[in-house]
């Protein structure tokens, strides 16, 4: 598996795996997932195909992860961890001290994995997804080269 930048081409790729991993309701819509891969930093996990992407951007110190997407049948392979970390040193590279993002309540797998990334729960978002469906803010510090706070 290899990790790289998105680029225009990906897009029906990202579009498919962005369908397949969130719901109608949730996931983004064609012209902002356009929107952010040529406005924010975008990362491709691939073998053949594309089976993963993440997407951020950096505002002074402050990061953001606005969606991590690895397809079901590949997820307990490390992709999710491999593109967060690639996207943790891509945003430390352009001078984030720290990094939020937002997850669903109920999406355990994903909580689990940033926990594992140091990332500690900071807040609850009730009705981020919409009315019922609730969202922990969750975040982490990093030092000069990218790396977690001790």
């Amino acid at each position: 598996m290899r990790i790289r930048r998105a680029e225009a081409r990906d897009l029906p790729s990202i579009l498919a795996i962005e369908k397949t991993c969130f719901s109608r309701e949730v996931a983004f819509p064609p012209e902002i997932t356009t929107f952010l891969l040529e406005e924010a930093t975008a990362l491709v996990a691939e073998d053949a195909d594309a089976a993963g992407f993440v997407i951020g951007f950096v505002n002074g110190e402050w990061a953001k992860v606005v969606t991590l997407d690895v397809l079901p049948e590949r997820r307990g392979e490390g992709m999710g961890r491999r593109l967060m970390e690639a996207l943790e040193r891509e945003f430390a590279s352009q001078g984030a001290r720290a990094i939020l993002l937002e997850v669903a309540v109920e999406n355990r797998g994903a909580i689990d994995l940033y926990a594992k990334l140091e990332y500690s729960e900071i807040a609850l978002i009730e009705d981020y997804y919409g009315p019922g469906k609730d969202a922990l803010l969750m975040m982490k510090r990093l030092q000069e080269g990218g790396a977690p706070t001790p």
